[in-house]
């Protein structure tokens, strides 16, 4: 159960010396010590830049309807964090705020605008209180954020059915249907190009998290939840008004403890509100960070 738990807020990927993925001339691999990430830069060559941060199971490829509307305003950058996507599969405990930070570093980006889902918004928020000098404002969309337990019975129940078929039969086309049907995954006004490429990245995910407890992300101590008293950047948590009860649940826990904190909630849209209502989200993320301070 506590794993179920810790899962719900999955993150990052890195880049080791050993077989690296293949490049479609797109993106490029960074080295993190033991691993390997893969990222990809767009949009204005200078200026201010933007990370977009992806959710449990998913990929960079998620931020397709964001890529080129943030891209002609900022500086934007997407990754695939350690044990997803292209990146370094997660063989063991690690940190996924320094994966990040590797990749600021080697990007030579001494601030950044974070913009994360459910686990990206997890690694978003755990990065702004720990290095709130590489930060300038951080968008939190349908989050999920360690040090949160008070998820509805339904979500549990949902999460602790695929556990238990990914650990009988393991990550398999069957087990991935599973997790495609649970509520996170579906989307509230399904296109069908948004809804093929969710299915996409869940077939193209080796399922490690599930299967591997070893492979969990390390947040430190106290969770990153107890310490939003302590965050220095402004903050926009994104909520869709269709999500699982739940998420509302965090965001309303989040918004209570951050001191400079702002919700929105987004219309017919979601878990996946980036996703559901592309132009409702992005039209709300680039006012939030053009905004003067």
């Amino acid at each position: 159960m506590k794993y179920i738990l810790f899962s719900l807020a999955f993150l990052l990927t890195t880049k080791t010396v050993l077989a690296q993925p293949i490049l479609d001339g797109k993106g490029e691999i960074l080295t993190v010590k033991d691993a390997y990430l893969y990222y990809e830069v767009g949009g204005r060559s200078k200026g201010e830049a933007v990370v977009l941060i992806h959710g449990f199971t998913l990929d960079a490829r998620m931020w397709a309807p964001q890529w080129k509307a943030f891209g002609k305003r900022f500086r934007i950058v997407r990754y695939d964090v350690r044990g997803f996507g292209r990146s370094a599969k997660a063989k063991g405990p690690h940190d996924p705020a320094a994966d990040l930070l590797a990749l600021l570093d080697h990007l030579k980006i001494d601030r950044a605008h974070l913009v994360g889902l459910s686990m990206g918004a997890n690694i978003a928020l755990n990065f702004a209180v720990r290095y709130p000098d590489r930060v300038l404002k951080v968008v939190a969309a349908a989050p999920n954020i360690d040090g949160f337990t008070n998820y509805t019975p339904e979500l549990f129940a949902a999460f602790g059915q695929v556990f238990g078929a990914v650990a009988q039969d393991g990550w398999n086309e069957n087990t991935q249907n599973l997790w495609l049907n649970v509520p996170l995954l579906r989307l509230q006004t399904p296109q069908a190009q948004y809804q093929s490429l969710i299915e996409k990245m869940v077939r193209s995910y080796d399922g490690t998290q599930f299967t591997s407890p070893a492979a969990a992300p390390q947040y430190g101590q106290p969770p990153t939840l107890e310490r939003l008293g302590d965050l220095k950047t402004p903050l926009l948590v994104i909520v869709g008004e269709k999500d699982e009860e739940s998420i509302r649940r965090i965001t309303d826990a989040i918004v209570q403890k951050a001191p400079d904190a702002q919700r929105l909630l987004l219309a017919e849209a979601g878990h996946l509100s980036n996703l559901d209502q592309p132009r409702r989200f992005n039209l709300a993320v680039l006012r939030f960070l053009e905004k003067k301070q």
